[in-house]
């Protein structure tokens, strides 16, 4: 009789700060592909057709809304990803991190940085 498991429990798991990482990247890339990128493009689109819908759209991206906040989230998202995907290449191409303690600390490193900038760009953005 066969005596793999059935059920697994996901939230028992625990993941490696580096498997969170690379999971996030590629979560990351799609949320860049279906989001982030038709966004740029609605605000290419309108930044372009006129100077009236150009100033409405910074007038818009300015106050606190929910249109803001999205946008400037999906571009955080792009730049995670940024973040992430050098940390994959120093990785891939140097050799750098490629330990069991290097891949936790770069993550780490990778993710704190994104924190502290996300808050530097809300808070130039909004202050």
């Amino acid at each position: 009789m066969d005596q793999r498991p059935v059920y697994i429990d996901l939230t028992k798991i625990k993941l490696p700060m580096s498997a969170f990482s690379s999971i996030t990247h590629r979560l990351s890339g799609m949320y860049i592909f279906f989001i982030t990128i038709p966004v740029s493009l609605f605000i290419f689109n309108h930044s372009t057709a006129s100077e009236k819908s150009f100033n409405l759209l910074v007038e818009s991206i300015n106050n606190i809304s929910f249109f803001s906040v999205f946008t400037i989230f999906s571009f955080l998202v792009l730049w995670y990803h940024i973040l992430t995907g050098i940390r994959h290449l120093f990785m891939d191409f140097f050799h750098i991190g490629e330990s069991l303690s290097g891949s936790y600390y770069s993550s780490i490193f990778a993710l704190i940085l994104w924190l502290l900038s996300s808050v530097a760009i809300f808070y130039g953005v909004y202050s």
